[in-house]
């Protein structure tokens, strides 16, 4: 989707229309910078509570127990409380009680062994999105943790490096999980990716963009004003209403995560600096490619490098989203320090991705995203070839090794994104097939996010 396309979106009131009820607004109380981002003028700090707290990020959760092949991972998921806006705790539903949840960072041909333990009050399923995984650890909508219970995930990961995240995914429940919290990185690295002078260590930085709505006590509002998703007047970055980062004047990694439940994003810098795009959903891309403003629908990851040592120390640059309103264009604010630069560097070739190539005579399948209205429902429910989801249906047979050609439509009459995304696997060389998959479409509850077996670029 370009800006174009978005912005036709919000005047036809799709789904990134403000959906914010009367009474719940808190941004009237968070003052900030003028829209265009910048330093104010005489350098000085903005006002209010917008960007008076520092960026949060995750930790790195460290292993249980580990073999010569294998590591094993513990997470709880539990309630908690935290400070999401300045000065306010707000009651989360957290992976080790923090939100977003711990990053699991995992090399290449290791299995990871992920044991969650439910604790909340409700029942949760835990998916790895873009991940490579057995069907019985996929996360499916229906194979629900009850609360109490524990459930154990494999993940062989045989996968190129790449940037993925684990997210509740239990059925007609998955919007609002996430949105109390349950969310967080996962990172595959792999020899190819380590061997590269990208930046690593303290300047690769993960972020999870989402907005939020808040009741005046602070606690989280979820309303989906329908079946369109839920829209927030605040921005959250990595669990914090807009924060600031301190960085250095050199080269940093950011691997941004779409976690919102139903807004894009077009990525920009307030100064017009341009991103260097190194990776997306699969990971590296060829080669490096320079753009100012950036696309970035729901559930999608980009990750992108930023050069501070263009921009002069004691001053700022805001991380904006081109797609909206000036009053919600601001995302976070990069404070650049004078501390010691980073050597890092972004060569010219990245990797081998190892694409597939699409035979002449390769079948091809028509997949349309659209809604179903009535039929006994109370509103809207979401149909693939006009068929809900019913976990007894297969709605293609594929041999194993075939490439087809997969396009997907979205009927106009949805007014809203619909990003696709397949299961147990990505389309590469190491591409393994779905034959053992139950289903091989699936509806996500109430996020109105689909997954299929193919991805929208094949």
């Amino acid at each position: 989707m370009n800006r174009r396309k978005a912005l036709a979106l919000i005047a036809s009131g799709g789904a990134a229309a403000a959906l914010v009820p009367a009474g719940c607004s808190i941004v009237q109380g968070l003052a900030g910078n003028p829209p265009g981002g910048g330093t104010p003028p005489g350098g000085g700090k903005p006002s209010g509570s917008r960007f008076s707290v520092p960026l949060r990020i995750p930790p790195v959760l460290n292993p249980t127990s580990s073999t010569s092949a294998q590591d094993e991972y513990d997470i709880v998921q539990s309630v908690a409380s935290q400070e999401i806006l300045p000065g306010q705790t707000t009651t989360i539903w957290g992976y080790n009680g923090i939100f977003p949840g711990p990053t699991i960072r995992v090399k290449k041909g290791r299995t990871a062994v992920v044991r969650h333990t439910n604790r909340l009050s409700t029942d949760t399923v835990v998916h790895l999105h873009g991940g490579m995984t057995p069907s019985d650890s996929d996360g499916f909508p229906t194979d629900m943790v009850m609360p109490g219970q524990t459930r154990a995930y494999t993940y062989p990961n045989q996968q190129r490096a790449c940037t993925l995240w684990y997210h509740d995914h239990a059925m007609d429940q998955t919007g609002q999980n996430i949105y109390m919290g349950l969310a967080g990185f996962y990172i595959i690295d792999d020899d190819e990716e380590l061997a590269l002078p990208l930046p690593k260590g303290q300047f690769d930085v993960p972020l999870l963009l989402q907005d939020r709505l808040f009741n005046p006590d602070g606690s989280l509002l979820y309303n989906t004003f329908g079946n369109t998703g839920v829209q927030g007047d605040v921005m959250v970055v990595n669990g914090v209403a807009w924060p600031y980062f301190q960085v250095s004047p050199g080269k940093y990694r950011f691997r941004i995560l779409n976690g919102a439940n139903a807004r894009p994003f077009g990525l920009a810098l307030s100064n017009g600096s341009a991103f260097i795009l190194i990776g997306t959903d699969g990971g590296l891309l060829p080669a490096p490619v320079s753009i100012t403003n950036l696309p970035i629908a729901m559930a999608e990851r980009v990750d992108v490098v930023i050069d501070f040592s263009t921009i002069p120390v004691g001053t700022s640059v805001y991380l904006i989203n081109t797609l909206e309103q000036p009053s919600l264009q601001q995302l976070m604010r990069f404070d650049v320090t004078g501390s010691a630069a980073n050597d890092a560097s972004v060569p010219a070739q990245l990797s081998n991705p190892g694409f597939l190539t699409r035979p002449a005579n390769a079948t091809t399948r028509n997949w349309y995203l659209g809604p179903s209205f009535g039929g006994g429902h109370s509103g809207v429910m979401w149909t693939i070839n006009g068929q809900e989801f019913d976990p007894n249906r297969s709605d293609a047979s594929v041999p194993l090794g075939q490439i087809e050609f997969w396009r997907f439509f979205n009927n106009p009459a949805s007014k809203m994104l619909h990003p696709a995304h397949m299961h147990l696997a990505h389309i590469s060389k190491s591409w393994s097939g779905m034959a053992d998959h139950p289903s091989l479409m699936k509806r996500h509850g109430r996020t109105r996010w689909l997954s299929s077996p193919a991805k929208r670029s094949l």
